[in-house]
């Protein structure tokens, strides 16, 4: 594939960024930091266009905006100032990529790191995901809401003078024995139960002043649980009021979940693992800004096991709600990027 080189000629004044497919100019921004190619990321979700030879010209790139470009799958990126740490970082992602995948980097002015607190942050990291996800979190471009905890305690298991803060867009798994009170808490954070001392705190206000919609909680399934409402319907609970194309939505959560077979079934009727991906279904429908999973993977089968993890895995990097997940798998508490807090040992309460 012969690459055009428009992408090396001069941006004209007041652009910041520009972007090519070959020799055809694509998309174009006069943004500042890093908010041109976030533009860019939503540009391409209705994008139908080729995407098969893509190139940048941007103001200045440092190893942020080279993140974001390679996660976009741009090969050819040209800025007039660059930093070392953007260089290094393309070139260990070289090191490991065949002659045909190799990412190429031109620069007019090099500086070894560009003048911003991000360049710091990233400077030790290597992982593209959880860059990712930091990047949109300092830009503020995350579904999630921060939980703080302060000194609660409750009569049952191990939640004495506990404190916490998950920050928004942020996951936790929440491990321990039976008894602990790892249910308990979730449903605390819920607002099922009452705190007895202590205070919970959702996007900086008490549950109470919470707007409706912000949390999606998905109890542990049990065998009894009775809905005479179809699958379709019990999504389309989780739906607010006026959304648009309210089908549409039911639709991409229950294919999101592999569910869309399951749609004229009674809820009522379905097994305990079916049951379980209808209501994160339901929460993806709802758009939580926070979820709480009372151990989402416990009555699935090793295949629709791992498509929940998929799930969550995947909303950690795209819409990047808080999540809280209560959990005895070990593979679930394993995964990479989670932060786990370990309830005590088992409470005679």
């Amino acid at each position: 594939m012969n690459t055009a080189h428009t992408y090396l000629d001069p941006l004209p004044k007041g652009t910041t960024l520009r972007v090519y497919n070959g020799a055809q100019l694509i998309f174009s921004s006069s943004g500042k930091w890093l908010m041109p190619l976030f533009e860019l990321e939503k540009f391409f979700i209705s994008y139908t266009g080729p995407k098969d030879d893509l190139s940048a010209h941007d103001t200045a790139i440092g190893k942020a905006a080279a993140v974001l470009m390679i996660r976009m799958g741009i090969r050819h990126i040209y800025a007039n100032l660059a930093s070392n740490l953007a260089k290094n970082y393309i070139d260990s992602l070289n090191s490991n990529r065949s002659d045909a995948e190799q990412i190429s980097f031109k620069w007019d002015n090099m500086v070894e790191r560009l003048l911003c607190a991000t360049e710091d942050q990233l400077a030790p990291l290597s992982d593209i995901d959880e860059m990712y996800v930091l990047l949109r979190q300092r830009s503020k471009l995350i579904q999630g809401v921060e939980v703080k905890i302060e000194n609660l305690s409750y009569h049952f298991g191990s939640i004495q003078n506990l404190s916490l803060t998950t920050p928004a867009g942020g996951h936790l798994m929440i491990v321990g024995e039976n008894g602990t009170g790892k249910t308990t808490l979730l449903r605390l954070l819920a607002g099922i139960y009452a705190t007895e001392s202590g205070s919970i705190l959702i996007d900086g206000k008490p549950l109470s002043d919470l707007p409706k919609y912000t949390i999606g909680y998905i109890p542990q399934q049990t065998d009894n649980t009775e809905f005479s409402l179809s699958v379709e319907e019990v999504v389309g609970i989780g739906v607010p009021p006026h959304t648009k194309n309210k089908t549409e939505t039911i639709q991409n959560a229950l294919r999101r979940t592999s569910c869309t077979h399951l749609a004229g079934r009674s809820f009522a009727s379905l097994s305990g693992g079916e049951k379980q991906k209808v209501s994160l279904a339901r929460c993806l429908a709802q758009n939580a800004r926070l979820l709480l999973l009372d151990e989402p993977t416990a009555a699935l089968d090793s295949e629709n096991r791992r498509m929940v993890m998929d799930i969550l895995r995947s909303l950690t990097i795209t819409e990047i709600p808080t999540i809280i997940v209560v959990t005895h798998d070990k593979e679930l508490a394993a995964m990479h990027g989670w932060t786990v807090l370990s309830l005590g040992e088992k409470s005679n309460g």
